[in-house]
């Protein structure tokens, strides 16, 4: 398996493949894909959510920024 586990008290932990970090394996940190498990669970991408924004979505930083607007 590429992505990484561990097991700890707060439950399963995922590895975040940009930064290294551990984060809990759930949507909450981490955006899932269309793939299903056979056991039923969605699979997670393997970065995530703050890395996939700086990673993938670069111009939403730019979008965002409406100051121009009332210079």
């Amino acid at each position: 398996m590429a992505s990484k586990y561990i097991q700890t008290e707060l439950g399963t932990e995922k590895q975040c493949i940009h930064c290294g970090e551990y984060f809990p394996a759930t949507k909450e940190f981490f955006y899932g894909t269309s793939y299903k498990r056979k056991d039923g669970t969605y699979s997670l991408e393997a970065n995530c959510k703050d890395c996939y924004k700086q990673r993938f979505k670069p111009w939403v930083k730019k979008c965002n920024n409406v100051s121009y607007r009332y210079a």
